[in-house]
């Protein structure tokens, strides 16, 4: 997954202003009053998130599996003049040299692993590497979403140097959304070359979220709209999930303080 793709993955993503999702960021850890030392972007792709949060003066690692997404990456980092280090890793198989204060996991990230108890182990992993009080700030695109809105349907994008075709499925028993990627890539004037790719990602209801962040010992879990500290409805296609270490493991999670 992600090789060609990677290499085009900043074209298709040209709409998405990470500045002012990195706004939301920032606003969420004056939410929690942590001032972060060093953040890991999990599932950091092609380094948009990574190299914006460098830009404003984090200590920034990038993780993402594909070697391909890292390879742009590092170069778009070294063209900005940044030093980030990048490992290719499995964000579920997560080893650190050291905890640090701050992981987020933006663009769906944990849309993509597709089992319950893998999504566990990640955030075992996740917690065991944050500094006590450290905090997880993430988002997936909604069960509404992939279920609803993007399951089932087709989509083409005929840009004349990129066109798409976007063939999706949705199982509504195992909450798997199968996307079947066709490229067509312009070379010439009339000659493209065609890339096809599939991808799977997995539908979580928000409060599964938070059941498993709650069983894996986070506290202060809170859900966002995008783009806004605003609790998200019931038809947002994007949430974002808060939630951070505790300062001590005797401290009981207050359920009360669950945002919802």
């Amino acid at each position: 997954m992600y090789q060609e793709f990677a290499y085009l993955y900043d074209t298709l993503m040209k709409s998405v202003d990470y500045e002012k999702w990195v706004d939301q960021i920032e606003a969420i850890f004056r939410r929690y009053e942590v001032e972060p030392k060093t953040i890991v972007d999990l599932a950091c792709g092609t380094g948009g998130f990574t190299n914006s949060l460098a830009k404003r003066g984090y200590p920034v690692i990038g993780v993402d599996q594909s070697v391909d997404m890292l390879n742009v990456a590092s170069d778009k980092s070294r063209k900005s003049g940044w030093q980030i280090p990048y490992i290719c890793q499995d964000i579920t198989e997560l080893e650190l040299h050291h905890p640090v204060d701050a992981m987020v996991c933006m663009c769906d990230g944990f849309n993509y692993i597709l089992d319950s108890a893998e999504l566990k182990k990640c955030l075992q992993g996740i917690y065991r590497f944050l500094n006590p009080g450290g905090i997880l700030i993430f988002d997936i695109s909604s069960h509404y979403k992939l279920s609803s809105v993007v399951g089932s349907h087709t989509m083409a994008d005929p840009d004349k140097n990129i066109s798409l075709i976007w063939l999706n499925q949705f199982d509504r028993k195992s909450g798997i959304l199968e996307m079947n990627l066709t490229f067509f890539i312009r070379q010439e004037a009339d000659l493209y070359r065609r890339v096809e790719e599939t991808q799977l990602q997995r539908a979580y209801c928000q409060d599964e979220i938070l059941q498993s962040l709650n069983a894996c010992g986070f506290s202060g879990m809170e859900c966002f709209a995008p783009l806004s500290l605003a609790a998200p409805k019931k038809k947002s296609q994007r949430i974002v999930f808060s939630a951070i270490r505790r300062e001590a493991e005797n401290i009981r999670n207050d359920s009360a303080g669950i945002g919802l």
